[in-house]
C-alpha cells in the first residue's frame, strides 16, 4: 500500500505540472453563469470567464464552487475566443451562477484513493488483505471449475462457458478478451451466477464500460430482482439517460416516494412553502426525479430567499436521503460503479462484497484495484485485454511507472515482456507469440471467437497481435458471403488511402497535431461514401487538434450531405465502440519526424493501433502518407509493417481529387 500511495504521490506532482502548463493550476472566476438546458438526466451551464491562455479541453473534469455549494460537471464545449465555457454537471444549481468558482484540478481523487489506501494499511483486519494479495498474484490463487446454474448462462458460446466454469470455480481468474469476443456478455453472467452466493462488485474505469454491463444485466436478469432493486447502477454518463429499473436515484427516488423517512412529505411541503413547482413523479406517470436533485433545487431557492428554516429542514431532508441510498445499496445483490465513485462516495466505501468483478481490465490502475479488492472477502475477476489501452498515466517517474503503467495481466505474471510497448511483443514480431499467455495457463482464460470483424480485418488484427489465435463466428461467415456479392468496393474491406501524392504538412496545433491535406481527403472520401448509402462511419486520429479540425471542415464542406451516423474522435474515445467502416488518419507526415507512432519512442503507440484497427466491422480504411512514413519510421517499424500487409491483401487508394470511394 505505501508503495502505491508513493506512486499516486508522483503522478499528483506531474498532474499539477501540466495544470500550470495549461493555466490550470488555480480556479478561474466566472463573471457569469446561466442554466442553457438538460442533457441526458444532466444540466448544461454556460459560464462567462475572463481572458486568458487557458487551454480547456472538452471532457476535463471541472469542479463547480457556487452559493457554498461544490458540484461536479464535465466540459462540453469551451470557445478560446470568446470565453464561454460549457459545462454538464448531474446536479441542478439554479438559473443563474453568478460569482462561480471553476476548479480543473482532479488531483483531488487521487487524494481521496491515497487516503482510502492509507486506511487499509493502518488497519488491515478490517479489511479483506488476502484478496489484493490473491488478485495481484502475491498468494496463490485456488484454481477449479464450477458449472453455471442460471438459465440466462445457457446462451453462451464455448470459450465463454469454459471462461464462466473457471470464474465460478476459482478464487482469481483473469479472462482475456480480444475485440468482438463478448466480454460484456460474460461480464454479465458472471455477476448473476456470482450473485447467488452474495453481494457482487462490478467496477470498471469508465462510465461507458459499466453502463454496457448494466444494461446486459436489465436485459437478462429475472424481472424480480429488477422489480426488488437488487441490481443498482451507482451514478452513469452524463451524456445518456441511466435505466431507471436500476439506477440508485431512480430506485431511491422509489423508496422516498413510498414513504420512507418522511423525506416525501416534507419535500411536498417545503415545495408549498417556497411556491416551488412540484417535482414529476410516478404518482402522475411520469420518471421520479432523483430525490437529491429535488432536494437540492428546494436548497438553492430557499439559500437564495434567505429562508433559513426552510434551508435547515432541507438539511435534515438530504441527510435522510444519504440514509436511505445506503439502504438501497445494502439490500442490492450487485452494485455497478466505477472505481473512481468506488473511492469518493462514503455509502459505498462502507460496503463490503462477496465477489469482485473488474471490467476493461487492461486500463484499470492498480491502486484502483487494491482498493475495490479490499472490500471483498470471496474471488476476484479481471476481464480485459491487455492488448488494448492501458491505464492513462501522466508521471514518468520510477514508482508511478511501475505501479501505475502495470495492467492486471502483467502484474499477476500471466504475460511475459517489457509490456505491449516493447516492439518485439506488440508489433506482433517473434517475441509477440511467446510473450502472450499460454493456452494452457489455469489462471488466464481466453475468449477467442470474434463476432465483430470481418474476416479480413480480423486476419490483420490477430496476426499482430493476438499470435493468430482469433477465430470468427459463424455469424461472421454468413455476413463475409453477402459481401462477396457486392460491389467491388464494397468487397474490400482493407484499404489504405495513400496521400503520398498530396505534399501533405503537419502543423503543430495547441501540442497537438493537424493535417490539412489529410482532412481534405478524408472528406472527400466521406462524400462519395454517403452518396452510395453508407452511414455508420467513425473517423478516428491520435491526435486532438487533428480531430478537430475534420469536426470543422466536414460541417463546412458536407453539410447535411455528410453520413448521417458519422463519428469522429480520438482513438481514446473510441475505445470500446465500433462502426461499419472505420477511418484511421495517421496524420503524421515528412519531413518531420514522428514520435507517437513509433513504439520505440511510444510505448502506448501498438495498443492505439490495435483499438482502431479493431473497431471496424466490415471496412477499414487507413489514411497514411505510404512513402513518407517509409522515410521517417524504420523499415521494421509496426505502422510501416502492417501498410505493407494491408496493401499486399487488400486495395490501395492514391488520394486524389476524384472519386475516393470507387477507386481502387
Amino acid at each position: 500500500m505505501a508503495d502505491l500511495r508513493g506512486a499516486i504521490e508522483e503522478e499528483i506532482e506531474a498532474v499539477a505540472a501540466d495544470l500550470a502548463r495549461r493555466r490550470l493550476d488555480r480556479p478561474i472566476p466566472a463573471l457569469s453563469g446561466r442554466l442553457r438546458g438538460e442533457v441526458g438526466t444532466g444540466y448544461r451551464y454556460a459560464f462567462q470567464i475572463a481572458g486568458g491562455t487557458y487551454d480547456i479541453r472538452a471532457d476535463d473534469r471541472v469542479r463547480i464552487h457556487t452559493g457554498g455549494r461544490d458540484a461536479l460537471g464535465v466540459v462540453h464545449r469551451f470557445d478560446r475566443t470568446l470565453g464561454l465555457l460549457q459545462v454538464v454537471s448531474p446536479e441542478w444549481l439554479g438559473e443563474r451562477l453568478d460569482g462561480a468558482e471553476l476548479e480543473f484540478d482532479p488531483t483531488w481523487l487521487l487524494q481521496e484513493l491515497s487516503t482510502r489506501l492509507a486506511e487499509v494499511g493502518q488497519d488491515p483486519e478490517d479489511y479483506f488483505p488476502d484478496t489484493v494479495l490473491g488478485v495481484f498474484g502475491r498468494l496463490p490463487p485456488r484454481l477449479g471449475r464450477e458449472s453455471p446454474r442460471l438459465d440466462s448462462s445457457g446462451d453462451l458460446n464455448a470459450p465463454q462457458r469454459d471462461a464462466l466454469e473457471r470464474v465460478l470455480g476459482s478464487s482469481a481468474q483473469l479472462v482475456w478478451g480480444p475485440p468482438g469476443t463478448g466480454k460484456s456478455r460474460l461480464v454479465a453472467r458472471a455477476a448473476l451466477e456470482l450473485a447467488l452466493r452474495g453481494r457482487v462488485l462490478v467496477a470498471a474505469t469508465t462510465n461507458g464500460a459499466v453502463d454496457e454491463i448494466a444494461r446486459r444485466l436489465a436485459s437478462i436478469a429475472d424481472p424480480a430482482m429488477l422489480a426488488r432493486d437488487r441490481i443498482i447502477r451507482v451514478g452513469f454518463d452524463l451524456g445518456a439517460s441511466p435505466d431507471s429499473r436500476i439506477d440508485l436515484g431512480a430506485a431511491l427516488a422509489r423508496r422516498i416516494e413510498g414513504g420512507a423517512g418522511g423525506v416525501d412529505r416534507t419535500l411536498v411541503e417545503q415545495e408549498g412553502r417556497l411556491g416551488a413547482r412540484p417535482a414529476a413523479g410516478a404518482r402522475d406517470g411520469a420518471p421520479a426525479l432523483n430525490p437529491y436533485a429535488r432536494a437540492g433545487r428546494l436548497l438553492a431557492l430557499a439559500r437564495s430567499r434567505s429562508d433559513a428554516e426552510s434551508a435547515r429542514d432541507l438539511g435534515r431532508v438530504m441527510l435522510e436521503i444519504a440514509r436511505q441510498a445506503e439502504r438501497v445499496l445494502e439490500e442490492a445483490d450487485i452494485v455497478l460503479t466505477t472505481f473512481a465513485r468506488l473511492s469518493i462516495r462514503e455509502e459505498l466505501r462502507e460496503l463490503r462484497f462477496e465477489s469482485l468483478l473488474i471490467d476493461e481490465a487492461s486500463t484499470a490502475p492498480l491502486p484502483y484495484v487494491a482498493f475495490a479488492a479490499s472490500r471483498v472477502a470471496g474471488p476476484a475477476i479481471a476481464v480485459g485485454d491487455f492488448q488494448q489501452l492501458p491505464p492513462v498515466v501522466s508521471s514518468a517517474a520510477p514508482a508511478a511507472m511501475r505501479w501505475l503503467r502495470t495492467d492486471l495481466f502483467r502484474e499477476a505474471g500471466v504475460v511475459g515482456g517489457a509490456g505491449a510497448g516493447d516492439p518485439a511483443e506488440a508489433a506482433g514480431g517473434p517475441g509477440a507469440v511467446s510473450a502472450l499467455p499460454s493456452p494452457k495457463d489455469g489462471l488466464c482464460a481466453m475468449l477467442d471467437l470474434q463476432y465483430r470483424m470481418a474476416p479480413d480485418i480480423r486476419e490483420l488484427v490477430s496476426e499482430f497481435f493476438y499470435g493468430g489465435r482469433l477465430r470468427d463466428a459463424p455469424e461472421i461467415a454468413e455476413r463475409a458471403a453477402e459481401r462477396a456479392a457486392g460491389s467491388a468496393a464494397e468487397r474490400a474491406a482493407l484499404t489504405v488511402l495513400d496521400t503520398s501524392g498530396l505534399d501533405p504538412r503537419v502543423e503543430r496545433v495547441d501540442g497537438s497535431r493537424r493535417n490539412r491535406a489529410h482532412a481534405e481527403a478524408v472528406a472527400d472520401f466521406l462524400g462519395a461514401a454517403a452518396r452510395d448509402g453508407v452511414r455508420d462511419i467513425a473517423v478516428v486520429s491520435p491526435y486532438r487538434a487533428q480531430t478537430r479540425h475534420l469536426n470543422d471542415l466536414i460541417r463546412r464542406r458536407l453539410g447535411r450531405a455528410a453520413p448521417a451516423d458519422l463519428e469522429v474522435s480520438t482513438i481514446h474515445r473510441f475505445q470500446g465502440r465500433e462502426k461499419r467502416l472505420v477511418l484511421i488518419d495517421t496524420v503524421d507526415a515528412p519531413p518531420g519526424r514522428s514520435w507517437f507512432l513509433d513504439e520505440r519512442r511510444n510505448r502506448d503507440f501498438p495498443r492505439l493501433l490495435n483499438v482502431a484497427l479493431s473497431r471496424a466491422r466490415e471496412r477499414l480504411v487507413i489514411v497514411a502518407t505510404v512513402a513518407g512514413l517509409r522515410r521517417t519510421l524504420p523499415p521494421e517499424a509496426l505502422l510501416n509493417r502492417l501498410l505493407a500487409q494491408v496493401q499486399r491483401t487488400g486495395s490501395r487508394i492514391d488520394a486524389t481529387p476524384t472519386d475516393l470511394w470507387s477507386g481502387g
